[in-house]
């Protein structure tokens, strides 16, 4: 029997807002019921077919490619980044976890590498283990000892310009397929500076385009990694909208050495984060695949989609309570597979706080197979499609994405812009919003600003490398290898292989290629952000102050009347003590005030919280306040609430401070700390 709805009347949108306001009783719809993203769009409660306003294609494969690059469903590659600096660490790290899950190496390169210099020459202030360090022939068979490239995909992002480490690849040899990424105006937006000018770094990317296209095209040399944007605090938008600027960028300057439009777009490769809003990243990668086409169409230029790789958020990464970020990481793969990414990188759950281990891979590894497996997420062409909500935000995403987009191109394109600080000052902006939200708790992660565990345990770091003894490790190795000089190399892939081939370095290379001697001017830098940053830094001074004194911070809560009276503030006022690092105790409800501040007192804690309701504070503070005095407490005292109309009366009767909604946690516990000698 075929399943028919007709019995049910259509509702009419009017009549359900009528009724939804009706149970409201009285509350504001709009302040109830809206809820607005840091991209400026406002989250309707219910969405219809009258919400959609932009086609995502009919089918999945088809043009504009919103449903997916394909027709039919895909599964990402388990692309997880090995962070080990030294090629014998990562050799034996792939060889651990290939067999075991992961079919693609995704390979952040360190910063020498990145600027193709050797560890010898590199500016030891700078250096920072955090990626792997290629410099020579010999490194890039020991990391890729054992592996074979039929059936292991290799993405590498190189730096300004892929040419030398393409060059390392075709010195080794081998079929391999995926990307060797250059990416100049990432880079210059990452570090403020560039090593070599943006125009040596164009000519040595068509360089490599066109190595690539004539070999094939299995390697796509051209990056753009959009990912830096959100990983620095910015929105959905701005992330996309930088990314095909750059995009564009790209496609301006490959023209111009000679290379089609349509070659150009078949050698690109885009990396964007996932973030922590589900839907509102499902609807990014979908826009971000229609705006592609609509710039390729534009050109004319029969469109193509987009190859995305994809990676797990920074932004939403703790050290703090540091397994829910297990939690977070799943969300993400999630997100990877509704979406239909190419490529898929998750963080494992330590990662933000020392070189993931076996195991926290392991588990990482096992969220892919999960997915795919269990759920059978891989099982269908984009689920998510058809659904309104997704839909209208996939629509309302590449609408915002396009007019920015349109700005940058009004100042001249990626390159202008970046001079200009323009992108620079957008995410500026979105980071200190996103941070803001999270400080006064609008956005809430748990264990550090929602449902802290002051009483647990750091992890271990101390499997973190020295990175000054793994750099000292490497420029000895280095310049024991290389060669004492070596002849100019012209500006191709053969040209750099065959020096790589007679034992030349990469800082030789990098050397000897025929360069402007211009450098890029210096512009304003990206700077990563955690959210969790700020809580950390006061949570490690009540773990400091813990070590030095044999207890943490301590608070005690001064409850009043029966728990209906004072439980739900005194619940709020722990959670938020608890976030700085306090450990939070608690009285019974009490009326005498002389009995509630002898407790205070007897607990010897250097904060008491006052909790009762804003109708009984005004005949309860000064007495209390009055009573703590008489007996020399010397304890900062805080009120739970905002009674507005008494609050300068009870700061001139002693209070110290209030604990409310609209309060900056970050802000007061920090004022705490500092009152207290906690870490200053």
């Amino acid at each position: 029997m075929p399943l028919s709805l007709d019995e049910f009347p259509v509702t009419d949108p009017t009549a359900w807002r009528a009724a939804a306001e009706e149970s409201l009783k009285g509350a504001p719809f709009d302040k109830k019921l809206l809820t607005k993203t840091h991209e400026g769009i406002t989250l309707q409660p219910i969405y219809g077919p009258a919400d959609v306003k932009m086609s995502s294609g009919e089918w999945p494969g088809m043009v504009p490619f919103g449903r997916g690059a394909e027709a039919v469903p895909i599964r990402p590659l388990v692309a997880q980044e090995l962070p080990f600096g030294t090629p014998k660490l990562f050799n034996e790290a792939v060889l651990a976890d290939l067999p075991r899950g992961q079919n693609a190496l995704a390979i952040q390169l360190d910063v020498a590498s990145r600027r193709g210099v050797d560890p010898s020459e590199a500016d030891t202030t700078e250096v920072a283990i955090c990626g792997l360090s290629l410099a020579c022939l010999e490194d890039i068979k020991t990391a890729l000892n054992g592996v074979d490239p039929g059936s292991t995909a290799l993405f590498i992002w190189a730096g300004a310009s892929a040419l030398p480490v393409l060059s390392l690849i075709a010195a080794h040899g081998g079929a391999w397929k995926g990307a060797v990424l250059g990416d100049p105006l990432t880079e210059y937006a990452r570090d403020g500076v560039l090593p070599i000018a943006l125009d040596d770094a164009c000519a040595e990317m068509a360089a490599s385009v066109k190595w690539s296209l004539a070999n094939g095209g299995s390697l796509r040399t051209v990056g753009i990694n959009a990912s830096l944007w959100a990983d620095a605090g910015g929105t959905a938008v701005e992330e996309l909208a930088f990314g095909l600027a750059t995009a564009v960028e790209y496609l301006r300057q490959l023209t111009e050495q000679g290379i089609s439009l349509e070659d150009a777009a078949s050698q690109m490769l885009f990396t964007y984060t996932i973030g922590s809003h589900v839907f509102v990243q499902i609807a990014k990668f979908r826009a971000a695949r229609i705006l592609w086409a609509n710039v390729l169409e534009k050109c004319g230029v029969s469109p193509v989609p987009a190859h995305v790789h994809a990676r797990g958020s920074i932004f939403n990464k703790s050290r703090l309570d540091p397994h829910t970020n297990m939690l977070r990481t799943t969300a993400e793969g999630f997100v990877g597979y509704m979406a239909g990414v190419q490529s898929l990188h998750l963080s494992p759950f330590d990662d933000c706080v020392r070189v993931p281990g076996e195991i926290s891979r392991r588990i990482t590894r096992n969220v892919h197979t999960i997915l795919a497996e269990e759920c059978d997420f891989a099982a269908t062409a984009d689920a998510a499609g058809g659904s309104y909500y997704v839909e209208t935000l996939t629509s309302e995403l590449a609408d915002k994405a396009w007019t920015l987009f349109q700005e940058i191109e009004k100042l001249g394109g990626m390159t202008a812009a970046l001079r200009a600080g323009f992108p620079q000052n957008h995410i500026a902006k979105s980071a200190a919003a996103k941070l803001t939200a999270v400080s006064s708790r609008r956005d809430e992660f748990i264990g550090v600003n929602l449902f802290p565990n002051p009483s647990e345990t750091p992890l271990d770091s101390s499997s973190e490398p020295d990175s000054r003894s793994v750099h000292a490790e490497r420029a000895s190795f280095i310049e024991a290898l290389r060669p004492h000089s070596h002849p100019k190399t012209g500006r191709s892939v053969e040209a750099v292989t065959e020096a790589f081939t007679g034992g030349a370095t990469l800082g030789q290379v990098c050397e000897s290629l025929p360069r402007s001697a211009a450098c890029e001017p210096e512009i304003t830098r990206l700077k990563v952000v955690r959210a969790a940053q700020g809580f950390e830094a006061l949570r490690a001074r009540a773990w400091n102050h813990k070590k030095l004194h044999g207890s943490a911070p301590a608070a005690w809560l001064a409850n009043f009347g029966p728990p209906k009276q004072h439980k739900a503030r005194a619940d709020y006022a722990s959670g938020f003590l608890a976030a700085g690092g306090f450990i939070v105790n608690q009285g019974a409800g009490l009326t005498s005030l002389h009995d509630a501040a002898k407790a205070a007192a007897k607990s010897h804690a250097p904060v008491i919280v006052l909790c009762s309701t804003d109708e009984t504070y005004p005949d309860i503070v000064p007495g209390f306040m009055e009573a703590l005095r008489e007996m020399k407490s010397q304890a900062l005292v805080l009120v739970a609430g905002f009674p507005k109309d008494h609050v300068e009366a009870f700061k001139t009767a002693g209070v110290n401070d209030f604990i409310h909604l609209r309060a900056d946690s970050l802000e007061l516990l920090t004022r705490l700390h500092k009152s207290l000698g906690i870490g200053h």
